[in-house]
């Protein structure tokens, strides 16, 4: 998943890649810890509902 996330993506983009449904699940499970660690980063930090908000990964 952060290979994927190597260029931005959106929440839709990055669940439909790793074939979860559920985006309740997909945030607690995946979105929410990866955010926590650093791992991934937020396109628009200041407003993290934005429609137009788009995640990718930190090396």
């Amino acid at each position: 998943m952060l290979d994927f996330c190597s260029v931005p993506r959106t929440r839709e983009e990055i669940q439909e890649y790793i074939g979860i449904e559920h985006r309740e699940h997909f945030r607690k499970t995946f979105l929410t810890p990866l955010l926590a660690s650093g791992k991934l980063q937020m396109t628009i930090p200041d407003k993290p509902t934005s429609k137009y908000q788009k995640y990718f990964a930190v090396r």
